[in-house]
């Protein structure tokens, strides 16, 4: 065996493999959880593999669109039926001749022409002949005509007086629409060249809050859906469908004519020049309606197949803070760095084998439909590399989400309860995406910092790609627009790895600051201290030491023996208190050192300094050579640590333990193998070796953790209490065994039993008061304390003490009483009285009768009264970090006998009846009272945490109702917001001068003058401009770039146009037709410039009927959010009954006399009251956040409480039942 002391030590990458190893044998010990890690994922992902079974994609054909007149109001219908038409009205600012003549005008063409579409049909359609040239559409405008009221426009001095139309809901229904021209144009007297507008409808599409009871906007500060689907956008709607619906709401019509009339008088003749909108044609495509299902369902899927797993990784990382099995390691020469890393890997690689399976279900392609339509699977198109780096990247997440979790709790059980609720509550941000809500990239970005928030944006994302090819390594920036409201793949990747950072950095934070109940915490502010940054020492100015050492009584240093550890003015000061005060002692190798103290005397402070853990703030220690400082690596990798509570691995056997230790001493191979073959033998755990340690007694778990001490041939040993809670034949077993294990060791042992100290200790060392008082041998500690001998004598009834006394002093003189308490009386006798000692007690034995006494007993001096004696003179304070409790003599367990010869029992245990029931009942509660109100963090989850989840859910929808975002102003043109775009434009046989042939180069020169790069115009020749975008368009990758380029486009002959649009953005159609208008203005004047904007108004809605279907869809979050924070609230209940069963209080409780029913109905009436108090939190929260939209009146409100108090009586009598 090697000597101890001379070895090499461990490398990190064998402590890493060892650190992996113990890692992967916990988690093997446990075949059901490993199991329900591995198996969860692949059951919950084969449930998405059902979905996408039950849906077949379909092939369609490809679709075309006729063309549409841009006055026409036949798509308008629903919405004008919602109006009221008798009064309908149009609104324009600024009040200005000019201007009302342009608005009167177009408004009366509005109407008026699409009365005659109407009428015409009509004539034509007439059962009797009509000559032709009799009736035609010219002679039925003007007989139409006749009949449309002219005064049907209200004019404003500015824009801002023209912003309160919508102020009464009634107002949407009668005024059309605002046009809003430049305030600076109220004084002119013919129009300006360089013309724009903005129309200015209500907020919300009409046809949206009239009928169809959603939330949607007129979208102006997006250009396209942040999640896509496949084919076209609405594909049967000619005119481009009800999102934002510029067709549907008579927005095109309207502008068509505004901008028309402007033409006209511009040019100064009536401008007879038809324009249609067109939508462009789709190719054949794939409509997978199962995809569009999991891009909102696929996140939830992900989230709660890993939360079992995520759930494990706190608890675990948080079992091994809790037992301190994280510090013992740590003192024993574990790095942090390495424990860190290890429990990542050991984590990762588990997760690594659930993503490669994850995987393997999403894109192996399993199904094949009726129609022979080629193998597809979840993820067809987005490469395996992609969505593995998404998953792994997600997975490492997790492993560091975790960690942080781990970090704020000292209890595996509260951290795995607290840490499933946080894991869930991070998924909540993502409804705001489910819900469309329309969010800035900034606002994203921060609910990314919610892992499955994140998560759920990512998949979302990937999955909206699959239609257009998938998601491509070169396509997680790519974005078809370029306002500050896109969201794309890469800023979700970017957040992730940002998160894993994050996670981390405040992990090891958590660490320093809240290290658990054993280690040392340090200040908030650590990081920004010298000593964080500085490697080299640095010490407080504690000024200059003041501290008495003539009082130190000290036996003369071993000269023979080498020191293992040498203390050197050794001080810590915590604020204003100093816990050791100038402490110097050398521990020496063969021996083992008892240190004893009161509480408070410093004793584990210097034990924490001795391992490193706390720091130092002057002097010195020196472990085995290494300053514990300067080279604590060295020094603590000759640490053996026995802490005074067991620290043992559960899941691992006794022989892996020593194993585990010495192979992290330097240990292997043959030489590990005698060693712990050794231990085992010394040990006697022979019959033992392969139980694990959570199946051993306490007795051999305190005799496994002195091994796990003495493995590795650990040069100086630390025992903290070594044999509590050994029987008597265990215990001196023990100390057989550290006395032989001494030799070559430097042994420091503390302990409660001072005839331990007395029979181990070579030298005995007492502190206090942060200050050494002692060292030395037992013997010298006695001899030189010692008071000499004590004499007791037993009393009966009529004792005579001054006979008694008399007799003693003729031997001993002076001696007098040193106490006369119940039936004893004590003497105190010098030690050089000792030759009579003989003679006295023969003396007093003879005249026992006389004396009337029953026995007495002479006492010797302990190592108990030298510990009592010392710590007489002084004053023992708390150390602020020292817990352990000091043996106590039997003083402090003494009481006046005369006050129990009182207590004769009369007066104690007379009630009786419904008293004793009444009696018991308050005993209950008030114990109930006391747990709830001590148990900070379970109070915290029952109240805080239920309420958290509520107002959370309340927050969101409160904002989603009553939000009154900044509605923008959007440029109808493709300058603003977009990447690239590509304009198509074609003619059909012009002549030079017609009206069209000069639009049509107008039109160019619009994309040419624009000077920007991102707009370029296509001139299509010889060719149908629909049948140059399907060719263009035909395959499914050019469709996916150019979906979200090609946009807009014209067409023109020599007098009508037709205005293309894709229909992919939001307002293409109204961007095509503002475009063909502009190249109108510009045919008839060069020099001549027609901008036009939409502008929504904010409007009132005064019954909500716009957000019921919202409301709707929100309050099933809301329930489904309350229903989640009472099963918490409920489950936390039962949790104190359980660990009344397992302490067995719950038996003494009966013992004690109380009936079970009435102590669960106590309980059960004491749980429902306090749930009620809870209930009423929960009303006043969706009280206060929407008093009439939840609950409408204060009797709603009521019975929502009794829901919730009737709700907490059936889940207590559940709990009743079966606890």
């Amino acid at each position: 065996m090697r000597a101890r002391g001379e070895r090499k030590e461990a490398g990190s990458w064998v402590k890493f493999r060892l650190l992996m190893w113990k890692n992967f044998v916990q988690q093997l010990r446990h075949p059901v959880q490993t199991a329900a890690e591995l198996l969860l994922p692949v059951l919950t992902m084969s449930l998405v593999l059902v979905l996408r079974s039950q849906i077949d994609p379909e092939v369609l054909e490809t679709r075309t669109y006729p063309p549409i007149p841009a006055h026409t109001l036949n798509y308008s219908v629903t919405v004008l039926g919602g109006m009221n038409l008798t009064r309908m009205s149009m609104a324009f600012s600024p009040e200005n001749a000019v201007l009302r003549d342009v608005v009167s005008s177009a408004t009366t063409k509005l109407l008026l022409k699409n009365m005659r579409d109407q009428v015409l049909p009509i004539i034509e359609a007439l059962p009797i002949e009509i000559p032709p040239g009799l009736v035609n559409s010219s002679q039925v405008y003007e007989i139409v005509k006749l009949f449309v009221d002219e005064n049907v426009v209200t004019g404003y001095n500015s824009s801002a007086a023209m912003r309160g139309i919508y102020a009464e809901e009634e107002a949407t229904r009668r005024v059309i629409a605002g046009i809003e021209f430049d305030d600076s144009l109220r004084e002119i007297t013919e129009l300006p060249l360089d013309l724009s507008y903005a129309l200015r409808f209500p907020e919300r599409p009409r046809l949206n809050s009239f009928f169809m009871t959603g939330g949607r906007t007129w979208r102006t500060d997006n250009v396209f859906p942040m999640f896509e689907v496949p084919g076209p956008r609405f594909p049967y709607s000619w005119e481009g469908g009800n999102d934002p619906g510029y067709v549907n709401e008579m927005f095109i019509a309207l502008q068509h004519m505004i901008s028309s009339e402007l033409v006209s008088k511009v040019a100064g003749v009536n401008l007879d020049f038809d324009v249609h909108i067109q939508r462009y044609p789709h190719p054949a495509y794939i409509m997978d309606l199962a995809k569009e299902a999991l891009q909102f369902l696929f996140p939830s899927f992900i989230m709660i197949s890993f939360s079992y797993t995520a759930i494990n990784i706190i608890r675990s990382v948080t079992v091994e803070k809790e037992m301190q099995l994280k510090e013992t390691m740590k003192i024993m020469g574990l790095p942090t760095w390495l424990h860190w890393m290890a429990w990542f890997f050991k984590q990762f690689i588990y997760l690594l084998i659930a993503s490669v399976l994850i995987l393997v279900i999403l894109k192996v392609n399993w199904f094949t439909t009726e129609e022979g339509f080629s193998d597809y699977a979840v993820f067809t198109n987005t490469p395996w590399t992609v969505l593995f780096f998404f998953l792994t990247l997600y997975l490492t997440c997790t492993i560091f989400f975790c960690f942080m979790i781990s970090g704020f709790f000292s209890k595996a059980s509260t951290a795995a309860l607290f840490g499933g609720v946080i894991w869930f509550l991070t998924y909540i941000p993502a409804f705001l995406l489910a819900m469309d809500v329309n969010m800035s990239t900034s606002l994203q970005a921060v609910t990314c910092l919610m892992l499955n928030s994140a998560m759920s944006y990512g998949f979302q994302l990937l999955l909206a790609r699959e239609s257009t090819g998938g998601m491509q390594w070169g396509d997680f920036m790519t974005s078809p627009a370029t306002d500050s409201s896109r969201f794309v793949f890469g800023h979700v990747v970017i957040m992730m790895a940002l998160n894993c950072v994050l996670y981390m950095l405040i992990a090891l934070y958590l660490e320093q600051v809240l290290p658990g109940p054993y280690g040392t915490p340090k200040p908030w502010y650590f990081f920004v201290q010298r000593q964080f940054w500085c490697s080299s020492k640095t010490t407080h100015d504690i000024g200059t030491d003041n501290s008495d050492t003539s009082s130190l009584t000290k036996e003369s240093d071993p000269t023979d023996l080498p020191i293992g550890v040498k203390i050197q003015n050794l001080k810590k000061v915590y604020g204003s208190n100093v816990a050791v005060n100038n402490l110097s002692l050398n521990i020496y190798d063969d021996q083992i050192t008892v240190l004893l103290g009161h509480n408070g005397a410093g004793k584990s402070t210097t034990i924490s300094m001795l391992t490193g853990n706390v720091d130092i703030t002057s002097g010195s220690v020196t472990v085995a050579g290494y300053d514990i400082e300067k080279q604590t690596s060295s020094a603590r990798s000759h640490i053996g640590l026995c802490p005074q509570h067991n620290v043992l691995f559960n899941e691992l056997t006794v022989k892996e333990h020593l194993q585990f230790f010495s192979r992290l001493k330097g240990f292997s191979g043959k030489e590990l193998d005698e060693e712990i073959e050794t231990l085992i033998e010394k040990l006697e755990l022979q019959e033992k070796r392969d139980y694990q340690s959570a199946g051993l007694s306490g007795g051999q778990k305190r005799r496994l953790g002195v091994g796990v001490a003495l493995c590795g041939a650990a040069k100086v040993v630390l025992l903290d209490e070594p044999t509590s809670g050994m029987d008597p034949a265990s215990r001196r077993a023990l100390w057989d065994l550290l006395q032989r294990e001494k030799k070559g060791r430097s042994m420091i042992l503390t302990t409660h039993f001072m005839d331990e100290a007395d029979i181990l200790g070579d030298r005995v060392a007492i502190m206090a008061d942060g200050r050494l008082q002692c060292v030395g041998s037992p013997y010298f500690l006695k001899r030189h304390y010692g008071v000499g001998y004590t004499l007791v004598v037993v009393k009966k009834e009529d004792f005579r003490l001054d006979t008694c006394t008399e007799l003693i002093n003729r031997y001993i003189p002076g001696t007098v009483v040193k106490e006369d308490r119940g039936t004893e009386v004590t003497y105190s006798m010098t030690n050089e009285y000792s030759h009579v000692f003989e003679s006295m007690l023969r003396d007093l034995e003879a005249k026992a009768d006389e004396i009337n006494f029953k026995n007495y007993g002479l006492l010797a001096t302990t190592l108990e009264d030298v510990f009592m004696s010392v710590g007489t003179d002084v004053v023992a304070t708390s150390d602020v970090d020292d817990n352990t409790t000091v043996s106590s003599s039997a003083d402090t367990l003494a009481f006046e006998y005369d006050s129990l010869e009182k207590l004769d029992g009369t007066g104690y245990g007379d009630e009786k009846g419904i008293r004793l029931i009444c009696q018991h009942v308050v005993a209950i509660w008030m114990k109930l009272f006391l747990v709830l109100t001590r148990s900070w963090l379970i109070l915290l989850l029952q109240v805080l945490v239920s309420l958290v989840q509520i107002i959370a859910t309340l927050g969101v929808m409160q904002y989603v109702i009553s939000m009154t975002e900044h509605i923008q102003r959007r440029e109808l043109s493709l300058a603003e917001g977009f990447a690239g775009t590509e304009t198509l434009v074609s003619f059909k046989g012009l002549s030079p001068t017609s009206t069209g042939s000069l639009a049509k180069a107008a039109y160019e020169s619009i994309f040419v003058t624009a000077n920007n790069p991102t707009m370029e115009i296509t001139v299509v020749d010889n060719t149908p401009i629909d049948e140059y975008y399907l060719e263009r368009t035909d395959d499914v990758s050019a469709m996916a770039v150019l979906r979200h380029s090609l946009l807009i486009g014209a067409t023109f002959d020599d007098h009508s146009a037709t205005a293309w649009f894709s229909n992919f953005g939001y307002h293409d159609v109204a961007m095509s037709l503002a475009a063909v208008h502009a190249a109108l203005l510009r045919a008839v004047n060069p020099a001549a410039n027609l901008t036009v904007y939409n502008h929504p108004l904010e409007a009132n809605y005064v019954n909500q009927n716009d957000m019921q279907t919202m409301v709707a869809f929100l309050s099933m979050q809301l329930a489904s959010g309350i229903g989640s924070s009472l099963s918490i609230v409920s489950a936390v209940f039962i949790m104190f009954y359980i660990k009344e069963r397992v302490s067995r209080a719950k038996l003494l409780q009966k013992a004690a006399g109380i009936q079970p029913l009435v102590m669960w109905l106590s309980a059960a009436v004491f749980d429902w009251i306090w749930f009620c108090v809870i209930a009423v939190g929960i009303v006043i929260a969706c009280a206060a956040f929407a008093r009439r939209v939840y609950y409408g009146h204060g009797v709603k409100r009521y019975r929502a409480e009794y829901l919730y108090c009737v709700f907490q009586c059936s889940t207590s009598l559940y709990s009743v039942k079966y606890a």
